[in-house]
């Protein structure tokens, strides 16, 4: 009898503990059904630098990375030629196609009174493109990133 209760209380825990792991991996992905496919490890492929649609420069060469995972984002880049470092961590959401970026840590060249950047994107398989548009006097800025997932 203490055999088959023994059993039956086994039994029981791993039906349980697969009933939470279940419940636990559903409610990740619906968590992040919009995440999920931009998560993972993205490497810098080009980098243009245009001014009122002109370009101004082509960079191949830059090396800068994101990773996008379960709702954190870890964005870094080598430093600039004047030796500043750029590079943050915070939180990200993806939703139709842009991904809104919450920085609650970054080097001192990125602090600013703005620590949210909404980023529209144009996704393929492997690739993704953002452009970030700006003015500075009489000039619209656009820097234009495309990526390449590595995993």
């Amino acid at each position: 009898m203490r055999t088959k209760l023994k059993s039956i209380i086994l039994a029981s825990t791993f039906v349980l503990i697969g009933i939470c792991i279940s419940c636990n991996a559903t409610s990740n992905l619906e968590k992040g059904s919009n995440s999920s496919a931009i998560d993972g490890v993205w490497e810098l492929s080009h980098f243009y630098n245009l001014g009122n649609g002109d370009t101004l420069s082509v960079d191949t060469s830059k090396v800068q990375h994101k990773i996008y995972l379960d709702g954190h984002v870890i964005w870094n880049t080598d430093p600039a030629e004047d030796a500043s470092e750029w590079h943050g961590y915070g939180t990200y959401t993806f939703k139709n196609d842009t991904i809104t970026e919450t920085l609650t840590s970054m080097s001192k060249s990125m602090q600013s009174d703005v620590n949210t950047y909404v980023i529209p994107i144009e996704r393929s398989n492997n690739t993704y493109k953002q452009v970030n548009t700006y003015e500075r006097n009489d000039t619209i800025f656009q820097n234009i990133e495309i990526y390449k997932k590595l995993n």
